[in-house]
C-alpha cells in the first residue's frame, strides 16, 4: 500500500476547513477534525480521516445536522440521556462525556446515554477524557448491523465498540478499545480501496461461507471475535448504547440504513468512576502502575521482544506521528486533499 506523510496540524486544518465549507460551526469543525486526526495519529486508521468524505456526504444530504441542539433532555443526580439531534458524532460523544464526568465528580459515578446522533469515531477518544480527571472512563457505541449471531448469517448486530481508560502513574494513556468483530468495517473499505485482500477468518459472505475479498465481506458478515463471546459483547452493547439509550440499531437491514440513521441515530453509552471514591486516589494510580510494570517484566515468548499494556503502542505511534508526520494511504490522502481543494484550502505532503 503507497503511503504519503501528512503533517498533523496541517490535516486538521485542511478537515476543519472541509467541515466548515459544509456548513459547521468553526468550533465544532476544529473538535470533530482534532478526532479524526487523533485517530490516525494512533494508528487508529480506520476510525481517522478515512470516515471524512462519509461525514461530508451525509451533511450535504442532510442526514446530519451541522448546526445540532445537543442538550440534556432528561437527567438525574448521576444519570443522563442526552440529544444530539442529528449532529457529528464526535460533537454529541464529547458533550454526553463531559456530563457524565461533571455528574461522576459530584456523585462517584455517573452513567450517560446519547440518542440521535451520527458515528462519533474510536470511542477511546471519549473514554480517555476522563484520564485528565482521574477518573475511570467508559465508552461505547452501536452501529450499523455487520456481525451474525453465532450460528446466524443475517447481520443483525452491529460491530459494536468498547473502550475504558484507567488513571496511574505509568507514563501512558492506559486504554482498552476495541469492536466485537475480528475486523472493522473501515478496515475493509481500506483494504477494498486499496485493491488488497484480507486474511481468512475474519469475513464471511450472507450464504456463511468464509471470504478473503473485503468487497464480499462488506456485504457480508464480519465474525465476532470468539465467535459467540464476541456476539454476547455486541448484544450487551447493543442494550446499553442502543436500547436504554432510545436509539436500537439492532437488525435494521442494510439498504434501510441511511433512512434510520435520519429517522432514528446512533446511540451511545458513556460512564465515569472516581476511584478515589473507594481508596486513595494516588494508592489506585500506583496500584495501576505496578500492574503495568509487572506486566511489562514478564518473560516473553520466544521470538516476542516485549509484552505491550493497551494503549501504550498507541502513545508511541502518537509522539512519533506528531514528530514526523502521520502516514496516510494515498487514496485516503487525495479524497481528503480534494475535499480541501473544494472548500477553498488545502493539503500538502
Amino acid at each position: 500500500m503507497e503511503t504519503v506523510i501528512v503533517e498533523a496540524q496541517r490535516l486538521a486544518a485542511a478537515c476543519a476547513a472541509i467541515l466548515q465549507h459544509e456548513g459547521v460551526p468553526a468550533a465544532d469543525a476544529a473538535l470533530v477534525a482534532d478526532s479524526l486526526v487523533e485517530a490516525d495519529l494512533k494508528g487508529t486508521h480506520s476510525h481517522g480521516v478515512l470516515r471524512l468524505p462519509r461525514y461530508v456526504k451525509e451533511l450535504r444530504s442532510r442526514v446530519t445536522n451541522a448546526t445540532p441542539r445537543v442538550c440534556t433532555e432528561v437527567e438525574g443526580e448521576s444519570f443522563a440521556r442526552v440529544d444530539g439531534d442529528g449532529g457529528l458524532g464526535p460533537l454529541v460523544g464529547r458533550y454526553a462525556m463531559e456530563v457524565c464526568l461533571a455528574k461522576a465528580a459530584r456523585t462517584g459515578t455517573a452513567t450517560v446515554t446519547a440518542r440521535r446522533s451520527r458515528h462519533f469515531g474510536a470511542a477511546g477518544y471519549y473514554a480517555a477524557m476522563a484520564l485528565p480527571r482521574d477518573m475511570i472512563g467508559i465508552a461505547m457505541t452501536v452501529a450499523s448491523p455487520r456481525l451474525a449471531p453465532t450460528g446466524g448469517v443475517r447481520p443483525l448486530f452491529g460491530n459494536n465498540p468498547v473502550a475504558v481508560a484507567i488513571p496511574g502513574d505509568h507514563g501512558f494513556p492506559l486504554v482498552v478499545d476495541f469492536a466485537v468483530g475480528r475486523t472493522g468495517a473501515g478496515r475493509l473499505e481500506l483494504a477494498a480501496a486499496n485493491g488488497e485482500t484480507i486474511p481468512a477468518g475474519l469475513a464471511r459472505d450472507l450464504s456463511g461461507n468464509e471470504t478473503v475479498d473485503p468487497k464480499v465481506a462488506l456485504n457480508g458478515a464480519i465474525i465476532p471475535i470468539g465467535e459467540h463471546k464476541g456476539y454476547g459483547m455486541a448484544l450487551v452493547i447493543e442494550v446499553l448504547a442502543g436500547l436504554l439509550a432510545g436509539a436500537p440499531y439492532f437488525g435494521v437491514e442494510r439498504d434501510s440504513v441511511s433512512d434510520h440513521m435520519r429517522d432514528h441515530g446512533i446511540g451511545h453509552c458513556f460512564m465515569a468512576i472516581d476511584p478515589g471514591r473507594f481508596m486513595p486516589t494516588p494508592a489506585f494510580k500506583q496500584a495501576v502502575a505496578a500492574m503495568v510494570t509487572t506486566i511489562g517484566a514478564t518473560p516473553c515468548l520466544t521470538g516476542v521482544s516485549e509484552v505491550l499494556v493497551p494503549g501504550q503502542l498507541e502513545a508511541r505511534r502518537w509522539a512519533e506521528r506528531r514528530r514526523d508526520g502521520i502516514p496516510l494511504s494515498r487514496p485516503s490522502a487525495t479524497a481528503v486533499a480534494s475535499l480541501a481543494a473544494a472548500a477553498g484550502a488545502s493539503l500538502t505532503w
